[in-house]
């Protein structure tokens, strides 16, 4: 029988967070891009390789889709898209300053925040995939053209989507959501 847990973040873990994020947004413009998806790949595969609740496994998998998405060359990120993903991503090229390792839960939580931040984003390009997957089935052997100005026909649709969503939940959030949906730079 699944058991719900909920936990508030106090205004401490907010500000560590906060300090994490301003620490990854320096480290998220001056490091390659290829260094920070090898950091957060080298966290997805120890936290995919552990031992751990199906709530942090589940988080892993959001982690994956940020990696995918921002090396998916067909869903093609405009720049400023593209930085918000390596944004939430360069938190794990922060070394760890503290004594204390960090857990997987950490891990975990600070992956929700992210994937909390870039919801419309992944939904759009999980549809992107849903739709390119689906366009590939129905033709055995589709034409080159037409599947590249079907899926850019698509993509474009989505990320329109996207971006009216992002600005929709900006304008409606109160003081103390803008500042998660900001602790990215997103």
């Amino acid at each position: 029988m699944p058991l719900r847990l909920s936990f508030n973040l106090a205004d401490g873990d907010l500000r560590h967070f906060e300090e994490v994020a301003q620490q990854t947004q320096a480290i998220a413009r001056t490091q390659p891009v290829d260094a920070i998806v090898a950091a957060a790949r080298a966290v997805l595969e120890r936290g995919t390789q552990a031992q751990g609740a199906e709530f942090v496994k589940e988080r892993y998998s959001h982690l994956s889709a940020m990696i995918e998405m921002l090396e998916d060359a067909q869903w093609e990120l405009s720049a400023e898209d593209k930085q918000r993903t390596l944004n939430a991503l360069a938190c794990f090229s922060v070394p760890n300053q503290s004594d204390t390792p960090v857990s997987n839960l950490d891990q975990a939580i600070m992956i929700e925040l992210m994937s909390r931040d870039l919801q419309h984003d992944l939904a759009a390009y999980r549809d992107f995939v849903r739709f390119r997957t689906s366009y590939d089935g129905k033709h055995s052997k589709p034409d080159a053209a037409a599947r590249d100005k079907a899926l850019h026909r698509r993509r474009e649709i989505l990320i329109n989507r996207m971006h009216q969503r992002r600005r929709r939940d900006l304008e409606r959030a109160g003081s103390s959501v803008r500042r998660l949906f900001g602790l990215f730079g997103l």
